[in-house]
Formats: C-alpha cells, structure tokens, sequence
C-alpha cells in the first residue's frame, strides 16, 4: 500500500497530498518527524537504513523518524510516536522542541524535532532498519558523511534545542 504524503508550502501549511513515490520523484516539499532517542549513558540510538529504502538506502540514520502521512495529519507527536513504535517498537514520553525547516535534494522538508530517553532492547522493522548502533554525539558527527543529510541537520539542532533549554 502507498502512503499518501502531506505537502506543504513555504510557510509549513499544507497545500495538498501526493503519493509517496511522487513526493520523491518530484521532490515535493514534505513534513517529516525527527526524533533524537538518548540512553541513560549519553549514547544515542542510529539507525542504519535498509537497502531497500527510497531514500539514502543503506545509510545511517541520526534521527528516527519519517515521513508524515495523510493519516498523522497535524498530529505530529502521534506522528513521531508512531514511528518510533514501527522502527523500533519503544514507547516512550517524546519532547517536541519545534519546527526546522531542512533544505535537501532541491527542495526542503520541515522537521517536527523531538527527544526522547530509552534504556533498553529494541525491535526493529525489518523493512527499514537494518541495524541499530549506539553512538556518542562526538561518534555520531564524526560518522556525519555516512549519515542521510537531513538527520545531521536535525541531530545537531535538536542537541542544542534541548541544551538551550537547561
């Protein structure tokens, strides 16, 4: 089944929906939720992405998360929850720290940016990750260039989101 996408404009309103495929074939503007999940010993969770994804397959992933569909509509936060109960199976309280518009691949997405803490196993979605490795924030920048672009993006802005807020 093909996820239909919400497409959005310069100012993040919604100005229509497509299906996933053309979203990307004609890289329309999207909404997409990014999620920073830290372990209790300052590490985080990163993903390495499934081959057979339609974007940067196979690459690392400093953010879980996707693409908000026509069923999230506005509801980012039971968007971003539900993303990281399918990649990951983890439930956990998220903190929304706002929007960020990300410029990628001749066109932009604004991100839903979120935290969250977890300790603990995860079960991961075999279509979409492959693996799952834990990662200092130094170790995660160092490895920026086998990251997709916009979860560096985000996982920094994230990171000083939520410092800014101590």
């Amino acid at each position: 089944m093909t996820e239909t996408v919400l497409i959005v404009n310069e100012n993040n309103e919604v100005t229509g929906t497509a299906p996933r495929p053309e979203m990307r074939a004609r890289r329309l503007p999207h909404r997409a939720s990014y999620i920073v999940l830290e372990d209790m010993s300052g590490r985080f969770y990163v993903e390495k992405r499934t081959l057979t994804k339609d974007y940067c397959p196979g690459m690392l992933d400093a953010c879980i998360g996707g693409v908000v569909t026509i069923e999230d509509g506005d509801d980012m936060a039971g968007s971003a929850g539900r993303e990281l109960r399918e990649e990951l199976g983890v439930r956990t309280d998220l903190v929304w720290l706002g929007w960020l518009r990300i410029d990628v691949q001749d066109s932009f997405v604004y991100g839903g940016l979120f935290y969250g803490r977890h300790d603990g196993a995860v079960t991961m979605q075999p279509e979409e990750v492959a693996d799952v490795i834990m990662l200092t924030e130094d170790e995660m920048l160092a490895r920026a260039k086998e990251a997709t672009p916009d979860s560096v993006i985000a996982f920094r802005e994230i990171l000083r989101r939520l410092r800014a807020r101590e």
